[in-house]
């Protein structure tokens, strides 16, 4: 039996969410950029973390090729996917950003990053590195067979409203997470712990949490936005059932 056809705007909300969910948890990207003498393109791996408002960010070597790519054209494509899962992977979500990639002195970028990616502390300072930020124009997400959308960037993209005082909160906001304790943080999470491995929040923003067990990341994803300490507090209360 086939399944009833899904309404334009349901799948367009449902095609929203996992967007962002991928966005905000991936660590690992496809990037293509150009060659500036021939226009070719060229596809490399590259670590990924993602900003307040959900924008990719990079800590990329000035000495890669692709990063002298963008340094001559900054115009580029990242491919996300999700963590692999059974079954055909061209029938699983992942969503392709397009705009252009350029440096970014903003504190919270090098912050953001290595609370998602730890092990980066080992060369981040090295001198001929640099953090980076995709700006978002173009929007390709791809769902499964026949889940494919053009989205705009304000679909995907947080509200700036009250990020400048949850920036400054987060440190402070992550501590108090974590030291609630595993089971906690494991219902935050909505996964248990296993092995040496246990759950920790590594990053906020208006929408939601991010967490990690080493390798595995977790997303808590709020109904509505929060845009102080306050309301992002009531959110976590709300979603532990308090």
């Amino acid at each position: 039996m086939s399944k009833p056809p899904v309404e334009p705007q349901t799948q367009h909300a449902e095609s929203v969410a996992d967007a962002k969910r991928l966005m905000r948890l991936a660590r690992l990207g496809a990037i293509a950029t150009l060659e500036p003498d021939t226009g070719a393109p060229l596809t490399t791996l590259v670590g990924v973390a993602s900003g307040f408002d959900g924008a990719p960010i990079f800590l990329m070597s000035t000495l890669s090729r692709h990063t002298k790519h963008l340094m001559s054209d900054p115009r580029a494509s990242l491919l996300l996917t999700g963590e692999p899962e059974r079954g055909d992977p061209l029938n699983h979500p992942r969503v392709t950003l397009s705009g252009r990639i350029e440096k970014t002195q903003a504190p919270s970028a090098r912050r953001r990053y290595l609370q998602r990616n730890p092990k980066a502390r080992l060369y981040a300072d090295f001198g001929d590195f640099a953090f980076f930020r995709l700006a978002i124009e173009l929007v390709h997400f791809n769902g499964g067979f026949g889940r494919a959308n053009l989205l705009e960037p304000g679909d995907i993209l947080s509200s700036s409203e009250g990020q400048a005082a949850l920036t400054e909160a987060e440190p402070r906001l992550i501590d108090e997470i974590n030291a609630r304790g595993d089971d906690a943080v494991n219902r935050l999470a909505g996964r248990k712990s296993s092995g040496r491995r246990v759950w920790r929040a590594i990053g906020l923003d208006s929408d939601g949490l991010d967490l990690s067990a080493g390798a595995r990341v977790a997303r808590l994803q709020f109904a509505t936005p929060a845009h102080d300490e306050a309301g992002w507090r009531a959110r976590i209360e709300e979603a532990m059932g308090g």
